[in-house]
């Protein structure tokens, strides 16, 4: 039960990112992490079902499981056990336990009714895609990144059998409805379906029947077709018993992609996602395509990334990279509700030749130089709100581009942002006016930085260059001229900073390199070597004495801006350091890689607190003005603001 202290804490929250859904974005302070004050955002989906009553819809994200209430669209609950994201979801049979996988190697079981963990199986070594009950609900398969099916026994807990033989990460596993057998299927390069034993492990054949890749398999509930979601853009129907191809889904030139196969529960009905936004549904017998439902005059990203139907099968819900989940009436068509507040652009991955590289997302954050304003880019808006309560000040809209960089003006007026665009723009921070655009680069803003006196701009790109911009000003901030091209760089340029001072220009690349410029000049002053992965983030220290840099290698080094010296290499416990920067009185240096931020103390070289929190690349961070306040970005779809303790 939540208690009267964590409602009077959570209730001045009522404009977290989407103002209109008071009580549910109240509730995204659910199970904050230690020494977490506030979240933004609920992360991004990966996978939904329905509970098998109907009353609830279970949602797998970046961060946990979300509960909602299915007729409301209010979430319920938050469960947080795992440390990755949560990837895939399923029900017992008896509807009395679910089961989760997750890119933290894990799989989970739930109590369905009290949200409680009953279970915890570590036994795979890489990212788990798939989990499945047997239809007597004594056994669990899971597939994983790791190229293994494993089988557990659920009431031991214990591994039955390890199923090796695929040569790719493996998407899919599951049941025939007997129980019998067990499908699986893997990434491209490990063409076809592979049919185990369901209770030995041991292997039965492999249909191969003219298929370059069966990513996401489902047996007919009358076990006797089994269907896969094959690439390129197919629905196929095999014989379960043979192996042999029966028949291909109608499809259209534009039905280029889909979600994983969806069956109605009668089972004479299966339902896919399509990539322009589409919901199809499909008559099992005949693999005819019966209707699609789809949104008109809607412009967001509906790429698709999980379906389910209701037990009643009167309703379908559809959750999209917009961030949204759907909710239509499947006999009419008609659009009935929707669940807002997921981070866009979260769930599609990239598959390209075995590799699955999730779509990129930045969450860049910012403090105003009086610590009144916190500031951060979402998607394609930059929002600005009290860091206390949470309470939106400005909404700026106009972006119209996905905001990777956000800065402010030295006197806290101006707001630069930087993106997709490849253009630079200025805004007011009290109004959230537009004031002007630096164009000029050829590859998307991945940093931007103002000059202490306010009347430079830097801008690194993909495009790696970095550009010093001359802002010119009157009744509006009106862009000026390009002062300067630096373009020694021989990758892209994700991070820039200026000195104190703002003579010099420091840069961080990808080609491993830090390099220091005269800002005057437009001329390079040094190069500064020793890391062996790229560069993504660069910092000064407050007194401008001090360099840092944060390298995908996973290290922080530390350099004399005199003399250019290397002073010490700080460490974390993984790879990718994607930001860094030092706290305002000079004594912290804090940076963030994979999943925690470290602090550091730099009087004794002591490493003071980790920071856990986050599932995915913490690639932004940003202090108060006192210091006592820590924001952190990440690819998960959150911020974090975090109590700094020293």
């Amino acid at each position: 039960m939540k208690t009267v202290s964590l409602l009077l804490t959570i209730l001045p929250l009522i404009f977290l990112l989407c103002p209109s859904t008071v009580l549910a974005q109240a509730k995204e302070q659910w199970n904050l992490p230690p020494g977490a004050k506030m979240r933004l955002g609920k992360g991004g989906i990966n996978a939904i079902a329905y509970f098998p009553d109907g009353t609830k819809l279970a949602v797998t994200s970046t961060i946990g499981i979300y509960i909602y209430d299915v007729h409301t669209g209010e979430s319920l609950d938050l469960l947080t056990g795992h440390t990755g994201p949560v990837n895939s979801i399923a029900f017992s049979p008896d509807g009395a336990t679910f089961a989760t996988t997750s890119d933290d190697n894990t799989v989970q079981l739930w109590d369905a009714n009290t949200g409680q963990r009953k279970a915890r199986f570590v036994e795979h070594t890489d990212a788990v895609n798939s989990v499945a009950f047997s239809p007597d609900g004594e056994r669990l398969a899971t597939s994983s990144d790791d190229r293994t099916v494993r089988l557990y026994n659920l009431h031991t807990a214990e591994q039955i059998a390890r199923l090796d033989g695929h040569t790719t990460p493996v998407y899919s596993a599951v049941f025939s409805p007997d129980g019998t057998v067990l499908a699986s299927s893997a990434a491209w390069g490990d063409a076809g379906i592979r049919i185990w034993d369901a209770h030995t492990g041991e292997p039965l054949k492999t249909f191969t029947e003219d298929t370059d890749w069966a990513e996401y398999i489902v047996y007919s509930p009358d076990g006797r077709t089994l269907i896969s979601r094959d690439t390129p853009g197919e629905i196929n129907f095999w014989d379960a018993d043979t192996g042999k191809k029966l028949r291909t889904c109608e499809t259209e030139d534009w039905m280029n992609d889909f979600t994983p196969i969806t069956f109605a529960p009668d089972g004479q009905t299966c339902a896919t996602g399509l990539e322009d936004g589409y919901i199809a549904l499909w008559d099992v017998n005949s693999g005819r395509l019966l209707k699609t439902f789809e949104l008109e005059d809607y412009d967001g990203d509906l790429s698709p990334s999980s379906a389910a139907f209701s037990p009643d099968e009167q309703t379908i819900a559809f959750a999209s990279e917009d961030g949204t989940i759907r909710f239509w009436e499947v006999n009419t068509g008609k659009l009935t509700k929707t669940i807002t507040g997921h981070a866009p652009h979260l769930s599609a991955t990239q598959k390209t030749e075995g590799s699955r590289q999730p779509a990129e997302r930045t969450f860049p954050v910012a403090y105003s130089p009086d610590g009144n304003t916190f500031a951060y880019g979402y998607d394609t808006q930059i929002l600005m709100r009290n860091p206390e309560t949470g309470e939106l000040r400005t909404a700026i809209t106009g972006p119209r581009e996905t905001v990777r960089s956000v800065t402010y003006s030295s006197d806290g007026r101006i707001l630069a942002s930087g993106g997709d665009t490849m253009k630079a723009r200025l805004w007011d921070v009290e109004t959230g006016r537009f004031l002007g655009t630096f164009a000029g680069h050829t590859g998307p803003i991945y940093s931007v930085a103002f000059s202490a006196d306010g009347g430079m701009l830097a801008t690194g790109s993909q495009d790696n260059t970095v550009r010093l911009w001359k802002i010119r000003t009157g009744e509006l901030y009106l862009i000026g001229k390009l002062l300067q091209t630096l373009s020694e760089h021989g990758n892209d340029v994700p991070s820039v900073a200026f000195s104190p001072d703002g003579n010099i220009l420091a840069t961080g690349s990808h080609d491993m390199t830090v390099r220091l410029w005269n800002t005057a000049a437009g001329s390079l002053l040094k190069t500064l070597e020793g890391h062996t992965g790229g560069v993504h983030t660069v910092a000064y220290s407050p007194d401008g004495k001090t360099l840092a840099s944060g390298s995908w290698d996973g290290t922080v080094r530390l350099w004399n801006t005199e003399t250019y010296q290397h002073l010490k290499t700080f460490r974390g416990h993984a790879l990718n350091v994607a930001s860094v920067l030092f706290s305002p009185d000079g004594n912290l240096l804090v940076f963030g890689n994979d999943d925690t931020i470290y602090l550091w103390d730099l009087s004794t070289e002591n490493l003071i607190d980790t920071l856990k929190g986050h599932t995915d690349t913490v690639d932004s961070l940003a202090f108060s003005a006192d210091g006592k306040t820590l924001a952190s970005g990440s690819r998960d779809g959150t911020i974090l603001l975090w109590e700094v303790k020293r």
